[in-house]
């Protein structure tokens, strides 16, 4: 029997057939126990236990069905050991890792490498200095403009307050005075109207007076707006208008204005508008209205008018207040309420105290550079005067005198309205002291210091000037001698120029002087190998060598000393017996000759006849004991070589006014030689005629070349030769100039160096916004101290600059640009100065070789093969505008001033150049100019003298 199945449960059996359900926990519960699969940590052979053998041993022991309480104490003591194993391996790795980084940073820190962190550091720090430098600088310029606008507010803001001030002062006394009689004057009680009826107690007498005043009052304010407008109706009457104004010429504009008639209805319209006091007219009055109607001639031609024609800033300003002013007066003119009056009236006032003080301002200013000027054109006037009064042949002196004595009274008339009487006065005589002291120095030419005392008195000066024209062909040069010892001396002199160029220079400058400097320079070469050969010669040669020497020497200075005296002097017997050539000889060929006692003696007697401008060289010379013989030799022959020059000189200056009566036959006779043996012609004479006389007939006349004067066209010629920026050389210089080659081109270098210190003065006027007519004579005066410098070559556009800053503060962002713009500059006047100085070196050389001077073959070839060898005239050339500009105004300033036909055409010309100057930014150069064109004068004077027959000749052709 089968066993009997025990009972099932319903709802367990349910459970349990249902295996499909899956009963998964929540989401939150499934974080804590099931790891996501890429979140676990991967295995590591130094730091997972899963690896060791301790786990897997125990893995091991786990799942072996042999454990029991020991194996698993010996699985525990296995793992803890691995792990502490474990522990121990990775601590090792780590202190290893440490120590090869310890040695790698070690071994990079003592590696050698380049370290650019100081090199950085200072570069940093300089820079960080220079911008902090900047900032300041540019903080200052703002703190100081801040600091002028402040002030200029402030001042401003004062003269409001105090025109307020006064404003309400005047409004409070009106308002008292108005209450005053206010108070006074009876009024009508505060009654219901009642019926015009007379009551009984009325006293009469009150009523009368009330009604006189009133009737007063009445008419005088009925006669004080009938006078008002009776005023503007006569200024209206003279239709002075703008537009009118515009129409008329400035002339005529400046005599309407002056008119007594426009004067006394401007007054009435002014006293009308109340800005103007009632009663008398004064000065002051007088002045008020002529100021006031400024404002016509400055709206209507301000070109005319204004300085800068109404560019510059003060002028626009003044240009701004005559405009309120002129649309005030319009707003007043018209017909308003007596109850708008008192408001138009205040505004005209105010707009025409404004422009009055703007109008001070600017006529300060204006007035200051008008009288520089005027004293300039004062002084001019007077160094022609002194100049013309010298020539007494010219038969000009009279109507110079004459016409500049005129113009300097209407100058000084001028100069005493604008600055004073006494301040006039006072800088008129110090501007003309110190003008005249200047010509003297520079005139100053046969003075003490300069006359030999070798000269004998006045009987010789006398045959000397009656001999003067004929005596001057017989210069004086080295004797020629046989021995070669002697003529080797006698080159160590001094070699003057030829008769033809000496009578040229004297006939152009009657102060003319064979200068020093170029003559003993010239020779430093010569001299040198000279001494090296008479101390061989003296030293291989022995006693008889030495004896040559001595008397040669003795000779020589014996011939150059009795050229010097004459036989009537009382040194001649001294010097005579000591220089005895025979007694000399022997004694030098015995040996027994003191060189130390014959320099001795012969020093004290040259003392005697040399200048006193020589005492100091003959002392050194005697004081000079230390030296060799042919040392003291050579310095003994270079003062006898300045007494000779001063000799020379001495008898240039008894001589120079024979030679300005004669000389011009002489250089006639010369050129027409020359022309005889074929040595020029005169096609180069022809070409410069024809340019210069059909472009200025171009220029003036429209091309009429009949109707070109003969002197225009020389002048146009002459003028072009020397201040043109084109290319000319000496193969097109007419044949006639050529003998002022060298001058032209020194005439061109000093145009050069003034138009590139005008160029760089008149730039920083304009970048700095300074008045172009302000003066910088001292700014002037060391730029063209450093380009007249032995060492221009070497000067750089930061010398000229630094010279700027010596006198006046430029700001960086100036400077920088103005820097480029001198080194634009400064070439050109540089090229021209080394020209000229070319020029004169090779007519030194020539004149040392004994040879003429021709500049074709004394010239360095050039490198260009185009180009002429020979240095020309326009090789430096100016490529800014503001130079061209103002070499182009020179030009033509030059060329008016020479080409004046008339006495009085020359004196207003000559009047008006400091202006003239100062416009074109030339104010500091007026003398420099003058010099210019004197020389230029001179040698037309002299040129047309000697060759006036062949510029007939070429101008008739």
């Amino acid at each position: 029997m089968e066993p009997t199945p025990p009972p099932e449960d319903v709802d367990m059996d349910f459970f349990a057939d249902d295996s499909s359900i899956s009963y998964a926990p929540p989401a939150h519960l499934a974080e804590r126990f099931y790891r996501k699969s890429n979140s676990r940590r991967k295995s590591s052979a130094h730091s997972s236990r899963r690896n060791s053998l301790s786990s897997r041993h125990s893995h091991q022991s786990a799942l072996s069905a042999h454990g029991g309480p020991f194996s698993t104490h010996v699985a525990q003591h296995l793992r803890r050991a691995s792990i502490i194993e474990s522990r121990k391996a990775r601590l090792a790795d780590r202190a290893a890792h440490a120590e090869r980084v310890r040695l790698r940073a070690a071994l990079a820190k003592a590696t050698p490498r380049p370290s650019y962190r100081e090199e950085r550091a200072l570069a940093a720090q300089a820079t960080r200095e220079r911008l902090l430098a900047g900032v300041a600088a540019k903080c200052e310029e703002e703190v100081r403009r801040v600091k002028k606008v402040a002030e200029e507010t402030r001042e401003k803001k004062a003269a409001e307050q105090t025109r307020l001030k006064e404003e309400m002062a005047e409004k409070f006394a009106e308002a008292a005075r108005r209450r005053s009689a206010y108070q006074q004057s009876l009024r009508r009680p505060r009654t219901a109207s009642l019926p015009a009826a007379e009551e009984p107690g009325t006293n009469k007498a009150e009523f009368k007076t009330f009604n006189e005043d009133l009737a007063a009052e009445t008419i005088q304010r009925s006669w004080r707006s009938r006078q008002r407008n009776r005023g503007i109706a006569d200024f209206k009457a003279l239709d002075l208008t703008l537009d009118r104004v515009k129409k008329m010429a400035f002339e005529d504009v400046g005599t309407l204005l002056s008119q007594d008639s426009i004067l006394d209805a401007t007054a009435r319209a002014l006293q009308a508008l109340k800005l103007l006091q009632l009663g008398g007219e004064s000065a002051g009055d007088r002045g008020s209205v002529r100021i006031f109607l400024s404002i016509f001639l400055i709206l209507g031609h301000p070109t005319q008018t204004l300085s800068f024609g109404g560019k510059d800033a003060q002028e626009q300003d003044l240009i701004e207040k005559a405009n309120e002013l002129l649309k005030a007066l319009h707003l007043a003119l018209e017909p308003v309420p007596e109850t708008n009056l008192h408001v138009a009236d205040e505004a005209l006032s105010f707009a025409f105290n404004n422009f009055c003080t703007t109008f001070h301002a600017w006529k300060s200013r204006d007035s200051s550079s008008l009288v520089e000027i005027m004293v300039k054109q004062f002084v001019e006037l007077d160094l022609i005067l002194q100049s013309t009064k010298e020539d007494v042949a010219g038969g000009v002196s009279d109507d110079y005198a004459e016409a500049i004595h005129n113009n300097q009274i209407q100058l000084l008339a001028r100069l005493k309205k604008f600055a004073g009487p006494d301040t006039a006065l006072a800088m008129i005589r110090k501007a003309v002291k110190k003008a005249r002291k200047q010509r003297l120095e520079r005139t100053r030419n046969d003075s003490e210091e300069n006359v030999p005392r070798s000269t004998s008195g006045s009987s010789q000066s006398l045959d000397l000037k009656a001999t003067s024209a004929s005596g001057f062909n017989t210069t004086f040069r080295a004797s020629k001698s046989v021995s070669s010892q002697l003529t080797s001396l006698g080159r160590a002199m001094t070699i003057l120029p030829s008769n033809r160029e000496l009578s040229h220079e004297i006939q152009i400058n009657g102060t003319y002087q064979v200068q020093q400097q170029p003559w003993t320079d010239s020779r430093a070469h010569f001299i040198d190998t000279l001494q090296a050969s008479m101390r061989r010669s003296m030293a291989s040669e022995g006693d008889a060598a030495a004896a040559g020497w001595t008397y040669a020497m003795a000779a020589f200075i014996r011939e150059k000393l009795f050229t010097l005296i004459t036989k009537q002097h009382p040194v001649y017997d001294r010097l005579d017996g000591f220089l005895d050539l025979k007694l000399i000889k022997q004694t030098a060929l015995a040996g027994m000759f003191s060189y130390s006692e014959f320099f001795d003696t012969i020093a004290h007697i040259i003392g005697q006849l040399c200048s006193p401008g020589r005492d100091q060289a003959v002392k050194e010379f005697a004081a000079d004991t230390e030296s060799d013989i042919i040392t003291r030799l050579f310095a003994l022959i270079k003062i006898i070589d300045l007494m000779r020059l001063d000799h020379v000189n001495f008898q240039f200056a008894l001589a120079s006014q024979g030679v300005t009566e004669h000389g011009w036959q002489h250089e006639c006779e010369m050129f027409k030689q020359d022309l005889e043996n074929g040595v020029h012609t005169l096609d180069n004479l022809k070409r410069w005629w024809t340019t210069s006389r059909a472009g200025l007939a171009a220029a003036i006349v429209n091309g009429n070349l009949d109707a070109v004067p003969g002197d225009a066209t020389y002048a146009r010629g002459l003028v072009d030769l020397v201040i043109s920026n084109t290319s000319s050389n000496y193969d097109t210089l007419p044949e006639t100039l050529r003998l002022d080659w060298r001058r032209l081109l020194a005439l061109r270098a000093k145009v050069f160096k003034m138009v590139a210190t005008s160029s760089i003065l008149l730039t920083t006027k304009i970048r700095l916004k300074r008045n172009r007519q302000e003066s910088w004579t001292s700014d002037a005066d060391r730029i063209m101290n450093l380009l007249d410098s032995p060492d221009a070559a070497n000067v750089t556009a930061e010398r000229i600059l630094a010279a700027l800053e010596s006198s006046r503060r430029i700001p960086d962002a100036i400077r920088e640009g103005l820097l480029n713009f001198i080194g634009r500059i400064l070439p050109s006047a540089l090229a021209a100065s080394n020209e000229a100085e070319e020029a004169e070196n090779a007519h030194s050389r020539a004149v040392q070789e004994g040879r003429p001077y021709d500049p074709a073959l004394s010239s360095p070839p050039s490198s260009s093969p185009s180009r002429s060898s020979v240095p020309a005239i326009g090789e430096a050339s100016f490529t800014e505008q503001i130079s061209t500009f103002i070499l182009k105004s020179l030009r033509e300033h030059i060329f008016a001033r020479l080409s004046a036909a008339s006495t009085a055409e020359k004196v207003r010309a000559n009047t008006q150049a400091a202006e003239q100057l100062s416009k074109m930014g030339m104010g500091e150069f007026v003398a420099g100019v003058r010099g210019v064109v004197d020389l230029l004068e001179r040698v037309r004077k002299v040129d047309l003298r000697c060759h006036g027959g062949w510029y007939e000749e070429v101008g008739r052709e």
